[in-house]
């Protein structure tokens, strides 16, 4: 009995911290609408201030698509901005297939356009590096509102393991 409620004790706890951070896919996204988002913009506006910056260019990728669009999915449904309410970015990519070799995110909330967003992430120190980190050549970029009607987005930077 006594090593029962030990075993309770000390690993009790760690579920609890466990649950703080979410499980990937484990948010029900179904009464979130997914937002228009202007994507030629958002790719034109991320490469130019790459090249300003002496950065190759990058292009859009299917599955980080499906990633980002989860995120900000997630986001909207629980009214809530967060890189880990629906699971740390390596495993929501690597849940979505994709085979990382660097990934990092910028997430926004209630921004209303495209370019509001870009200009915001570009003059956020953060957001800035992850535009700006040279090792990265794919996005993918989404957005969603929730019950709250106020947007959530999401920007997910990657490269992907030589195959």
């Amino acid at each position: 009995m006594r090593l029962a409620l030990t075993r309770f004790l000390v690993l009790f706890p760690v579920a609890l911290l466990a649950a703080c951070v979410g499980a990937t896919g484990a948010i029900d996204v179904t009464s979130t609408k997914p937002l228009s988002v202007d994507r030629g913009t958002a790719l034109a506006s991320i490469n130019a201030f790459r090249a300003q910056n002496g950065l190759g260019s990058v292009r859009f990728d299917a599955v980080l698509d499906k990633a980002a669009d989860r995120q900000a999915r997630a986001m909207a449904a629980r009214g809530d901005l967060s890189h880990s309410l629906d699971g740390a970015l390596p495993s929501r990519v690597t849940s979505f297939g994709y085979n990382w070799a660097a990934v990092s995110e910028n997430i926004g909330w209630n921004y209303r356009s495209t370019p509001a967003v870009i200009a915001g992430w570009k003059n956020s120190p953060g957001h800035r590096r992850n535009l700006l980190n040279p090792n990265v050549t794919e996005i993918g970029f989404s957005a969603a509102t929730g019950s709250n009607g106020q947007p959530y987005w999401a920007l997910i930077l990657g490269r992907q393991k030589q195959r």
